[in-house]
């Protein structure tokens, strides 16, 4: 198991559009506490491998024809980024979450940014 992950992270790390920081976040996560299933999905969605519309249909799983809009907002395309950080009822939820932490931060522009948002102070 270990000597496959080795060989995914070769080939994801070693990709140029990844800077130092993208690297780390993702060395960090495989680290996290979290149930595997839990990592995973974040390091999919890191990697915009999550099957929202606009992935759908690029790989032609979804018709064009058919709506691309948030199922939560119907207001924007379905992206990864949308649903899970942008979307008004995404921000909802992190604000709860921000209040009941006492833990507050502007919207982030992407997961990368999130990701170190949400770890700051936590022990890697």
């Amino acid at each position: 198991m270990k000597s496959a992950y080795l060989k995914l992270e070769e080939s994801v790390l070693s990709e140029d559009r990844w800077g130092e920081e993208e690297k780390q976040v993702f060395k960090n996560m495989w680290k996290s506490a979290a149930p595997s299933k839990v990592v995973v999905f974040g390091w999919r969605m890191l990697l915009n491998r999550i099957p929202t519309r606009d992935n759908l249909e690029l790989r032609n799983v979804l018709s064009s024809e058919g709506s691309s809009l948030c199922v939560m907002c119907n207001l924007k395309v379905e992206s990864a980024l949308h649903l899970f950080v942008h979307c008004d009822v995404a921000c909802s939820v992190w604000l709860k979450l921000m209040s009941w932490l006492n833990c507050w931060f502007l919207t982030p522009p992407n997961f990368f940014v999130h990701w170190e948002c949400w770890s700051v102070g936590v022990k890697q």
